[in-house]
């Protein structure tokens, strides 16, 4: 049987944040009890605000290279690997403290905030876990992005992604269930990327200002400037999967559907989870647990 789970014990870690370039520590403690869901609390503030890791907290429009909550005038940015690695980790209540208004960006992927939670353990409430299902279809438009979910057992993801570059043309990636072996294996390594002739943009909007090759693969005409290999030749479809599960989290609880994505990116995540909200019904988890 799959029950409601938080750490055991408290753990942390610290860098820069992407596109603030602040320095950031975050401390992930273990929440209190069943049915708190994640929420993040911004230490560095009078009155130490917290901010529901919901997507009605979410900001539409200015999520142009990350997902950013708020609430009363507070913003956390950049939240999206966090809760990537929880989704695929079980983890369904967190309290997460920062002291600054982004988290570190560590290597640009989810590999080291799930190295991070494993290191905090796992402790299991007395409380069935809770999922997100469907009945029928939910289709999704909005320009080039298409996403599209289908009833299922588990989490499926189909997602591809597309783009006019002599190097990055078209990558495809496909899976059948989503487990926590597969994420650490197949997706939490993947890093996130940009076109080297866009940081000059971004910087202008106040955005990459902590980017660095460090944390980034930043594309060329014809190849990466990376010095680091790339760590899988599909790397930046399985980033954009990467983020898309972290966005679905947002949900409030975990989701069991087929997914398909086109050209999927944050702002359009969080849309069409709003229509997949609409459809979805609320399901207790009595199965036996997949590693």
């Amino acid at each position: 049987m799959t029950m409601q789970t938080t750490i055991l014990r408290e753990v942390c870690t610290n860098g820069i944040g992407l596109h603030t370039g602040n320095k950031s520590s975050v401390t992930f403690k273990p929440a209190p009890c069943a049915n708190y869901g994640i929420e993040f609390i911004r230490t560095d503030l009078p009155g130490n605000p917290t901010i529901k890791a919901l997507w009605s907290n979410t900001i539409m429009g200015s999520a142009v290279r990350g997902t950013i909550i708020e609430k009363n005038n507070v913003k956390i940015y950049t939240i999206e690997h966090i809760m990537s690695a929880c989704f695929a980790l079980g983890v369904d209540n967190l309290i997460i403290e920062l002291n600054s208004s982004e988290p570190p960006i560590l290597d640009g992927s989810a590999k080291m905030f799930t190295e991070i939670l494993i290191n905090g353990g796992v402790k299991k409430f007395d409380t069935f876990k809770e999922y997100y299902v469907l009945e029928e279809p939910v289709y999704f438009k909005s320009d080039k992005t298409k996403i599209y979910a289908y009833p299922s057992e588990q989490l499926e993801i189909k997602c591809t992604i597309e783009f006019d570059h002599p190097f990055l043309k078209f990558q495809r990636m496909d899976f059948e269930n989503l487990s926590k072996n597969f994420y650490l294996t197949e997706i939490a390594s993947a890093r996130t990327f940009c076109f080297d002739y866009e940081i000059e943009t971004l910087r202008k909007k106040g955005l990459a200002l902590g980017g660095s090759m460090d944390n980034a693969i930043v594309i060329a005409l014809d190849g990466i400037h990376n010095e680091e290999p790339l760590r899988y030749e599909d790397e930046f479809v399985r980033h954009k999967i990467l983020d898309l599960i972290g966005d679905l989290y947002l949900a409030g609880k975990s989701i069991k559907a087929k997914i398909i994505a086109d050209k999927p990116g944050h702002n359009n995540n969080i849309n069409f989870l709003r229509q997949f909200l609409k459809k979805a019904i609320i399901k207790k988890d009595k199965t036996a647990e997949v590693a």
